[in-house]
């Protein structure tokens, strides 16, 4: 574990450092777009403060992320060039650039979808769902989108046109995040509980169940390789979800080493339920089964090498939760999911045991602990005495109860 340690920690410097240098940021042409998104007009050159071009029409066109740029979504800022009239409403709109997760995002980018934005007051609250659709399994990035526009847009019309509307703001009380909160919570208190007592051990199958429900179905947020990719590249979210799933899985990761792929991951939920019905088992050999989890941190290490030099996160998305509760993939993705899961009917948790890069990354740190010797039942199918980096603390083998 320690030369593998070695080599991903390597692995990450070298490609971030000659990422830096082979991918330089590029510069946007927003000129090109200015005709798109408000034809027949003419515009002076961008000045002011914040910058904007202005039009003897009224119209005044501007990139978001000049005036915004702290709103981010999953993977950092989605930069927008918009254009309102002085009465405040929006009249044109064009995604810039953005580094969202292609599953999540593909109906975002589409024209219909954007157009739904033409022609609403800048005043109005731009709340999902309620007077802005919705986009099914891509909240934080819809949210990050009509927030940034909603903001963007409002600061510009007070510098631009003297509007007042410092008084107008979303209403609604956001409860996803406490919806979480609450999930981690349960399964972290449980954890330490059922390392006393046996009999709380079916308080894990609820809380696998509600991960499901909520954290893969309802959130559609499981923990991704992908934000510790964003973290890397210095692409947080400004999603208080996203910050409490990224904050909660490192903590868990101190305290209870792969306590997040144990209790609370919905696909790896999905995986021991299905490893769990009565169909005979393959019976792996121990050097095989070794050689074949060393899969998962040599895949790991391809897809870091990858990311870090195009910066580019969403290559290296394989992920098959992605895939799963984003609803969104090709026939390539949706036949790895389809074979994942029904090959836990012959090897408990396969995706985990061999190919999962959440499982390489909360392997390698994971930090040794002792009471954990496995046992036949075990869901990760592992060997006596197991390196605790293969170990998901579902506590059934754990010798320090009373």
């Amino acid at each position: 574990m320690r030369r593998i340690r070695i080599l991903l920690f390597s692995t990450v410097i070298i490609a971030l450092s000659l990422g830096y240098f082979l991918q330089p940021g590029k510069k946007i042409d927003e000129k090109k777009y200015l005709g798109e998104i408000a034809p027949d007009i003419n515009f002076s050159e961008k000045k002011g403060s914040p910058a904007h071009y202005l039009s003897d029409s009224g119209v005044v066109a501007f990139n978001t992320y000049d005036v915004t740029p702290s709103i981010t979504g999953y993977a950092g800022p989605i930069k927008l060039l918009l254009s309102i009239s002085d009465k405040g409403v929006i009249t044109g709109i064009k995604i810039l650039e953005h580094k969202e997760t292609k599953n999540y995002v593909h109906y975002m980018e589409r024209p219909e979808y954007l157009g739904r934005f033409l022609g609403k007051s800048i005043k109005d609250k731009f709340e999902i769902d309620r007077d802005v659709d919705g986009i099914s399994r891509a909240t934080v990035s819809v949210e990050a989108l009509a927030k940034t526009i909603r903001e963007s847009s409002r600061i510009t019309a007070s510098n631009v046109y003297g509007m007042d509307v410092s008084s107008e703001g979303a209403g609604r009380f956001e409860v996803k995040w406490i919806s979480y909160l609450l999930i981690f919570s349960f399964s972290l208190v449980f954890y330490f509980l059922t390392r006393r007592s046996k009999r709380l051990l079916r308080a894990r199958d609820w809380g696998l169940a509600a991960g499901i429900l909520i954290t893969g179905i309802y959130l559609s947020s499981p923990f991704s390789i992908l934000h510790v990719f964003n973290l890397i590249l210095l692409r947080p979210s400004s999603s208080i979800l996203w910050l409490v799933i990224i904050c909660t899985t490192f903590i868990s990761l101190i305290v209870a080493g792969r306590l997040y792929c144990g209790w609370l991951c919905p696909f790896g939920a999905i995986s021991e339920f299905i490893g769990r019905l009565p169909v005979r088992k393959w019976s792996v050999p121990v050097e095989t089964d070794d050689r074949w989890r060393n899969l998962k941190y040599i895949l790991l290490a391809v897809i870091i090498a990858i990311v870090l030099l195009s910066r580019r996160p969403d290559y290296g998305n394989y992920e098959t939760y992605v895939t799963l509760f984003s609803f969104h993939g090709n026939y390539l993705t949706w036949l790895l999911v389809a074979i994942t899961l029904i090959a836990n009917l012959k090897i408990e948790r396969f995706w985990c045991r061999y190919l999962c890069p959440v499982a390489a990354f909360t392997g390698i740190l994971s930090r040794k602990a002792k009471g954990y010797p496995s046992r036949h039942d075990c869901p990760m199918g592992n060997k006596p005495m197991p390196m605790i980096s293969e170990c998901i603390r579902c506590n059934r083998c754990y010798k320090g109860r009373g």
